[in-house]
Order: structure tokens, then sequence, then C-alpha cells
């Protein structure tokens, strides 16, 4: 028995990579906070799938996974999820910027500490969804980015210190996705992205997932600590 572990299914991204590395375990855990969409999710990767409703940022969420874990061999995890926050950073409710470390890179780093004592295969994967936001200074999401930066640097060591268990860390960062986190301003979008995104169109989740497939299950073991970005080529050119 394998087990593959999606959180954050019910977002774009990580309902994409859900459905992307659907059979290449014999049961799948996703998880996600609203119970609906995840039931959604389930029922579109199909096969031996258990939703879990877990909040990766709590204690009890994070307890919720692990519940899973127990007696079964862990081949991959998957890392989707995530919390936006937008605004000048003077502008910010101090309790949102806590929330949004807690959610992208407190619980993740938590959720991580808590699954290496798990049974892992060999070989074995996790990936992580971290950001373009990462590496450029965009006005009115310093929080974000941060958080951000932060997580891949976190996926990044973390490579070099599971590399000797088989256990191969990467980290896959999205550019401009088609997902609820862009808004509604659809016409401003597509103006911005034509000026600066050279592929002159935004991306779309199931192209991520894609290459979160790769690193998980296809990509040589000498791949460690890497970080790929998924933006049109935007990085290639900042």
């Amino acid at each position: 028995m394998t087990l593959g572990i999606v959180v954050g299914a019910t977002g774009g991204i990580g309902g994409a990579c859900a459905k992307a590395l659907a059979g290449s375990v014999t049961r799948m855990v996703v998880t996600g906070r609203d119970q609906a969409k995840l039931a959604a999710v389930a029922g579109e990767v199909g096969g031996n799938v258990t939703p879990v409703i877990a909040d990766i940022a709590t204690d009890a969420g994070r307890a919720a996974i692990l519940q899973q874990v127990e007696g079964e061999e862990l081949r991959w995890l998957v890392i989707a999820s995530g919390a936006p926050l937008r605004g000048a950073l003077d502008e910010l409710d101090p309790a949102a910027i806590a929330d949004t470390f807690q959610s992208n890179l407190v619980g993740p780093a938590l959720l991580l500490r808590a699954v290496a004592e798990a049974r892992w295969s060999n070989p074995a994967s996790v990936a992580i969804i971290g950001s373009i936001s990462a590496t450029r200074a965009i006005a009115k999401r310093s929080v974000y980015a941060a958080s951000k930066a932060g997580l891949e640097r976190l996926a990044m060591s973390l490579g070099a210190e599971w590399a000797p268990r088989g256990i191969r860390v990467t980290v896959v960062a999205p550019g401009i996705i088609a997902t609820p986190f862009l808004g509604t301003d659809q016409s401003r979008l597509d103006e911005w992205v034509k000026e600066r995104v050279p592929s002159r169109r935004t991306g779309t989740p199931a192209e991520v997932a894609d290459v979160v497939r790769y690193v998980v299950l296809d990509a040589p073991d000498y791949l460690i600590g890497a970080r790929i970005a998924v933006d049109g080529g935007m990085e290639a050119t900042a």
C-alpha cells in the first residue's frame, strides 16, 4: 500500500495536482477546508480517494492529516495550500499578517516536521507549490511574497536534508495562473499579462500540475532542492 497526499486540494492548482497524480498510489488523501469543494475534487479524481477536512495552519488540521499516514507507506506529498494577502504593509491588519505566515509557512513547516517521522517509500517525493512572488518585488504583495519566499527556502534546504533518505524535495513556482486569486478585473489582467508575460497569456492549473507530476513521479533522483518556475517566461525576462 502506498499513500499520496495533496494538501490544499480545494484550490485550483491543488485540485489539478490531485487529478494529475491519480492512479500513482494505492490511496490518495486530499485535504482542504471546504467540504463541498473537497467532495467534488475527490469525485473527479476517482479511485481510492479519501477526502479530509483539514486546515494546515491549525494543530487539529495537521493532526487530521497525520492520522491518515499511520500504518501506510508515504510515496509523495504535495503542499498546494496557501492564503493570499494583498495590500500595503502599513494598511494590513496585524492579525491578517500573522494568519498569512501561519498558513503559508508555519503550518507547512510543522506538517513537514511531523511527517519526517512517517514511513516513506524509497524513492519518495515532496512537491511544494511556491510562487514567483517569492523572487519579485511587487507592490502590495510584501507579506504574501515573504511567506512564499520562506516556504521555498525551507523546501530547498529540506531537499538537502532528506536526499540521503531517498526523499526528493522540489519547488514548483507558478506565475500568473487562472485561479480565483487573480481577482475579477479580467480586462485589466489581460492587458497586464500581454505587457509583462512573454507567453502573452495566463497559465492554467493543469500546466502547473503537469510539472508537479513530473517532479513527483518522473524526475531523476539528481533533481534535488530544485525550483521550477511555471510562469510563461516572466522570471527569464525580469
